[in-house]
């Protein structure tokens, strides 16, 4: 049986992407906390989203629950 990978936003500060919303950015430690992107082109969109209005570097990381 397959697993296909889910993907998460890890920051340069080695926190990850919770939520963004009405211009608040929320990060966790946890991974647990992490939103999961089921397709890697969604994460990358919610990645470049975040550096324009937030200035945030993530990078797109694979997780396999």
């Amino acid at each position: 049986m397959t697993t296909k990978p889910n993907f998460v936003l890890l920051s340069e500060n080695n926190t990850y992407y919770v939520e963004y919303l009405i211009g608040h950015l929320v990060l966790a430690n946890s991974i647990t906390e992490a939103v999961i992107f089921e397709s890697q082109s969604q994460a990358l969109k919610f990645q470049k989203y975040l550096y324009k209005h937030c200035s945030v570097r993530f990078s797109v990381n694979t997780f396999i629950a």
